[in-house]
């Protein structure tokens, strides 16, 4: 069965990615490696996203719906996501444009899109973490069966996932992209009197030091992102090299 299941909350994923262009997107990544490859990486860790969480298979038995949505807003995204996959993505795929003139402000505004459309539930992750499984995503679904809010930290403070159920402002006083960015979502929705719970903290790619965690986790599990391990294959032959 596609989606949200009868008898459950409707509950929807949003997976936030931006145009897999070289000089667009991972630029932080691109200053130590080369623009050029760090769009071949991220083109990488969409592929792998997409066959984990937006194949027909996963459409089939999630218990969720599922959104891509993109930056920039006028970009034809999905066109970029076929490419990028090989394939159409399932007909029950929503494609979603950000709007906002900074990322606290996106988030913000997709959050309250999954409230509009009658989602119960919204989960937002980011796509620069690609070993992200199924189960930390069940599971963030499943804190908020007991609390209002969700929150799945990074390494350096920041946040991969975040998720309400309904809708309220806890974004528009935390600065975002900085070393506290998880703690002022937190200290944010207790000032406001709402329930958080959290889901187990991982990394995300964002520096050249970042891309050694992902290989670590490549090397004892190299069948869960075959994309991205084909691409740090090829930008550095002698990372899975014992």
């Amino acid at each position: 069965m596609t989606g949200s299941q009868p008898g459950r909350p409707r509950s929807l994923l949003m997976i936030a990615a931006r145009a897999p262009v070289s000089g667009e997107t991972k630029t932080r990544l691109g200053h130590a490696i080369g623009m050029d490859r760090a769009a071949v990486l991220y083109r990488a860790f969409l592929r792998d996203l997409a066959d984990r969480f937006d194949s027909d298979a996963a459409a089939a038995s999630r218990r969720y719906d599922l959104a891509w949505t993109y930056s920039p807003p006028d970009r034809d995204f999905a066109s970029d996501l076929a490419e990028v996959t090989g394939r159409p993505a399932p007909v029950s795929t929503l494609y979603v444009p950000q709007d906002g003139p900074d990322w606290g402000t996106r988030q913000t505004n997709l959050l309250r899109w999954g409230a509009d459309h009658g989602y119960a539930r919204t989960v937002l992750m980011a796509s620069d973490s690609p070993q992200l499984t199924s189960d930390i995503i069940d599971g963030a679904f499943a804190v908020l069966d007991s609390r209002e809010i969700v929150l799945g930290r990074v390494r350096d403070g920041g946040y991969y996932l975040i998720g309400m159920r309904g809708f309220v402002d806890i974004l528009s006083t935390v600065p975002m992209s900085t070393a506290s960015a998880a703690d002022g979502v937190v200290q944010s929705a207790r000032a406001l009197g709402f329930t958080i719970g959290e889901t187990e903290p991982t990394f995300d790619i964002d520096e050249a030091s970042d891309l050694n965690l992902l290989i670590e986790v490549l090397r004892d599990d190299p069948g869960l992102c075959p994309a991205s391990r084909r691409a740090l294959v090829d930008l550095n032959p002698a990372a899975f090299t014992p």
